[in-house]
């Protein structure tokens, strides 16, 4: 990866930077997302089907109409729980291992029925609760990458801590950099590393300040990357997951399994 004069960004920016939140808390609607919209950013806020969207659905709709992407991280939150120590706060009824695809399948479009209801939109991206991307028991799991890719316009998949190159995106699973716990330091190194490369680098976070998850990046480490961001926005397209791959297979339409994204 390397920036060139045809690089895929637009207005001559070097790399493409996506906010991403997962898990509905209130925190997002509360303090990041109008903090993005003060910045001129637009992020990606993952959504269930639970009490923290269900019961703040005024919130979350004002959250779309900022500009932002609702994303869809399924109903019910399942992971695959395995090893069970692991994963021992999962319920074990939302355990993909024991998930069929049809009923991970009829999960995921009641969930992008519901998101759709609060904000009128039929596109958007995917993010796989806890990273996982299979269902069935251990040696005979299968992949749900097909079905990721007739439901949404593209899956964020695991943290692999990798930039996703814009030249051969993977939509069923583009790979994400963690950064709850980051400084703004690293969070700032990782951006430039983008810069550097020209890729597209999507961070994914949960909580905003202490005690707002288990997983959370400190306040002032956040803010201080929407600044960055903010400042070098002639360098950093600061955009949804949803936009910059429309953008890209825009330019790219990529090959994708029969039927319509619901």
């Amino acid at each position: 990866m390397n920036p060139t004069a045809n690089s895929p960004w637009p207005a001559g920016q070097r790399c493409a930077v996506s906010l991403t939140y997962d898990d509905a808390v209130p925190v997002h609607y509360q303090h990041v997302a109008p903090l993005l919209s003060a910045k001129g950013l637009t992020g990606t806020f993952n959504l269930t089907g639970q009490a923290s969207v269900t019961e703040a659905i005024e919130q979350w709709r004002h959250v779309a109409e900022a500009g932002h992407e609702l994303g869809n991280h399924t109903l019910f939150h399942p992971c695959r729980r395995d090893p069970p120590e692991r994963y021992g706060w999962l319920e074990p009824h939302y355990d993909l291992c024991a998930y069929t695809m049809q009923r991970l399948a009829d999960e995921l479009r009641v969930a992008n029925a519901l998101l759709r209801l609060i904000d009128r939109r039929t596109r958007r991206t995917f993010a796989h609760p806890c990273g996982h991307a299979t269902v069935g028991p251990a040696g005979r799991e299968i992949s749900i990458d097909d079905l990721v890719l007739r439901l949404f316009v593209a899956g964020r998949g695991s943290s692999t801590g990798r930039l996703v190159d814009p030249a051969c995106p993977n939509y069923a699973s583009l790979g994400c950099v963690g950064g709850d716990g980051k400084t703004f330091d690293s969070l700032r190194e990782s951006v430039e590393q983008a810069v550097e490369c020209g890729a597209w680098l999507i961070f994914i976070f949960h909580g905003v300040g202490k005690g707002t998850h288990g997983g959370y990046v400190e306040t002032e480490a956040h803010d201080a990357l929407v600044d960055y961001l903010a400042a070098n926005a002639d360098r950093c397209w600061g955009a949804s997951m949803v936009e910059v791959a429309l953008h890209l297979q825009a330019q790219a339409p990529a090959k994708r399994p029969d039927g319509p994204a619901t």
